[in-house]
């Protein structure tokens, strides 16, 4: 499990095992990071509920979906949360959002669609592979920037896929891409404390979303 924190130098020797992974890891951040939407959830008297990540998918957020109705670190802290901005980070860019395709009962898939102003080419998609390197993008606490953890994928199971990674509160909605970039799925949070296993909705179940709501499927 890695925290990345992105800082390469020009100029690396390419055999040098270390600066060609971590080259890699920048490529990775490169690709993804200007995708990924911070999102601000608001309480009907205009409250600051929560702080979440969301993913541009053509014209559409993707986002997790219990973010809607969310209601505090502890169950009923706050009035539910019922509107939501985005904060882009190319800009810091804030604007209201649209749900185009609310939660579904349950949050099964843990999915929610938004829409504002911007529009961006969609994420790639790729099979799940067990073991294989993931990268989980998101925000934490008042950066305005993605922050990218590096880890692997625990599990394919249908109903529990998983990865073993670090994410800090706020990583709900984000990315979840392979070493090409490609999309594997949606982070849902952690599951228990000693091992950071993050739950993920796979990238199967966001395709059938989408199109159930009316919106392009992944390539």
């Amino acid at each position: 499990m890695t925290r990345l924190r992105i800082n390469l130098d020009d100029g690396v020797d390419p055999v040098d095992v270390g600066a060609a992974v971590e080259m890699l890891d920048q490529a990775v951040y490169a690709k993804v990071s200007p995708l990924v939407v911070k999102l601000l959830g608001f309480s009907q008297d205009g409250s600051l509920v929560g702080q979440f990540s969301g993913f541009m998918h053509g014209e559409v957020i993707v986002a997790a979906g219990h973010m809607q109705g969310f209601c505090g670190k502890t169950l009923g802290s706050t009035s539910p949360a019922v509107a939501f901005k985005a904060r882009y980070p190319t800009d810091g860019f804030e604007e209201d959002l649209e749900v185009v395709a609310p939660s579904p009962p349950g949050n099964v898939p843990d999915l929610i669609l938004l829409k504002g102003s911007r529009s961006a080419t969609s994420l790639w998609s790729t099979d799940l592979e067990i073991m294989a390197s993931v990268y989980a993008l998101g925000y934490t606490g008042t950066e305005n920037k993605p922050s990218c953890s590096k880890g692997s994928l625990s599990s394919t199971m249908p109903g529990s896929v998983a990865i073993t990674a670090q994410a800090d509160d706020g990583f709900s909605g984000g990315p979840v891409v392979d070493k090409h970039g490609r999309l594997l799925g949606v982070v849902k949070g952690a599951l228990g404390t000693t091992i950071m296993r993050i739950g993920i909705t796979p990238n199967y179940d966001l395709h059938t979303y989408l199109l159930q709501s009316g919106y392009p499927g992944l390539i």
